[in-house]
């Protein structure tokens, strides 16, 4: 049995802004060139979009129904995803885990985007790779690492090669888990991919470390415990 790798594609990698056609056909080309080797889950983030839908909402709303807003994004990306792998990857996105899991019994791609409120694109990406047993979960996203501090903002920032799961969560701590908010991974899905040591590999927006990142290498910041 081939096995199942899980990327947590961050909304931005997606659509910047203006959707990156080029790097989604590379990225594509790549992952379906693995097909033989591995099979894949790609969980989709909302990103930009889905910051600028929930900065839009009314005041007055509940945390969970801004969750709702930002879901919406995601599952416009997973679909937008989802027709550069036509015919790996079911033309129906999921609407559930068990459908997920079905699909994954047909194809060898999954794609999908997040399913409930108060729980983030990376949680979800956590959870489907604990629950069907990837060894890897690969998160892209829009820098190269993980830093001791902001690399947009500071020029001294450090990046860390490798880091262990407790030294992750002392620096992910203090951002904030509210709607829209835009850690390089989450608290809660590093947690759940503690308790069956899965290797989570933050890899940039690059197709060739994305590609190395699949096949266990590291590409970004690896987190695992010694």
């Amino acid at each position: 049995m081939k096995p199942l790798i899980t990327l947590s594609m961050g909304g931005s990698i997606i659509n910047p802004g203006e959707i990156d056609k080029k790097f989604l056909e590379n990225f594509a080309k790549a992952v379906k060139e693995l097909v033989p080797q591995y099979k894949f889950m790609i969980v989709c983030g909302g990103g930009k979009v889905a910051r600028q839908y929930i900065k839009g909402l009314p005041d007055g709303l509940t945390e969970g129904e801004r969750d709702y807003m930002g879901i919406a994004a995601t599952w416009l990306n997973a679909q937008l995803l989802s027709y550069y792998f036509k015919g790996h990857c079911s033309p129906v996105l999921p609407t559930t885990v068990k459908n997920l899991t079905e699909h994954l019994r047909m194809y060898d791609i999954g794609v999908s985007g997040g399913f409930l409120t108060a729980i983030k694109t990376d949680e979800d990406a956590a959870i489907l790779a604990d629950l069907f047993g990837s060894p890897i979960l690969v998160n892209v996203t829009n820098v190269d690492g993980i830093y001791d501090k902001d690399p947009r903002q500071y020029s001294d920032a450090n990046k860390y090669d490798e880091l262990t799961y407790q030294q992750f969560y002392e620096i992910v701590s203090p951002l904030s888990l509210g709607a829209g908010s835009n850690a390089p991974f989450t608290l809660i899905a590093a947690k759940i991919c503690e308790r069956t040591n899965i290797r989570i590999i933050i890899c940039p927006k690059d197709v060739e470390k994305i590609r190395d990142a699949i096949m266990g290498k590291n590409a970004g910041t690896l987190i695992q415990n010694p």
